[in-house]
């Protein structure tokens, strides 16, 4: 069992190192920012983002166009329905015009990560309502 002259002993043989260990963490630390922080490997994080959501999305609709669920238009007591071929459309054009857009602004030097977030909001949603409709549809 660690008694307090134990620890005292030990806190006290720690300190005289600490100023050099703190230095080179600081150093290693600084280093590790510097890294992260590059430009280089923002870009690559930021075109590595784009290509997985262009491919998760081209795969969710390459799946809702060749498994097509038309749900039937809900009555709306105000008699506003909206067709179920425009519900089914809006999340793909809206993937890719974000990707189109966060593309096009990343070519003229502006990274536009809040439309690679809008894309992957409308994969999200895409993936679960089809998640759901398989799902569903089965019982």
């Amino acid at each position: 069992m660690l008694n307090r002259e134990m620890l005292d002993g030990l806190a006290s043989a720690s300190d005289t190192s600490d100023s050099e260990v703190t230095a080179t963490e600081m150093e290693l630390e600084a280093r590790l920012q510097d890294v992260l922080f590059s430009e280089m490997f923002m870009s690559v994080c930021y075109w590595s983002v784009a290509l997985l959501l262009a491919i998760v999305g081209a795969g969710l609709v390459y799946w809702r166009f060749t498994h097509p669920t038309l749900a039937e238009p809900v009555s709306d007591p105000f008699g506003v329905t909206t067709p179920p071929w425009l519900m089914a459309a809006l999340p793909p054009i809206g993937i890719a015009v974000s990707l189109g857009q966060a593309t096009w602004r990343a070519v003229q030097g502006q990274r536009a990560w809040k439309t690679l977030a809008t894309a992957a909001g409308f994969i999200a949603v895409m993936g679960v309502t089809t998640l759901l409709d398989t799902h569903l549809a089965a019982l």
